[in-house]
């Protein structure tokens, strides 16, 4: 292998992909994550009773409004409990 001049260094394309590798100590993982969402990253459930979208965040809002209402404690985020959450906030005016 000869060391090449800086013109023809200039003339290659580098894509980057150079760099890629074990870098050293802590550097970390270097492998990309191409990785197709599905159902089991997005946790979204379709209340029957609104026709509204709630994720595991609005839920957990409108869960604590439920108790600080005087609902009684639920176990877990699914279709089920979000309904009588949602029931009891309508008949309680929230």
């Amino acid at each position: 292998m000869r060391i090449k001049k800086y013109k023809e260094f200039l003339k290659e394309s580098i894509s980057g992909t150079e760099l890629i590798g074990n870098m050293g100590p802590g550097y970390g993982d270097t492998v990309l994550q191409n990785k197709t969402l599905n159902y089991d990253h997005i946790h979204v459930i379709l209340s029957d009773i609104d026709n509204n979208l709630y994720t595991i965040d609005d839920y957990n809002q409108i869960y604590n409004e439920y108790l600080k209402s005087g609902g009684t404690p639920l176990h877990g985020f699914n279709k089920e409990n979000l309904e009588n959450v949602v029931l009891f906030l309508r008949k309680n005016n929230y």
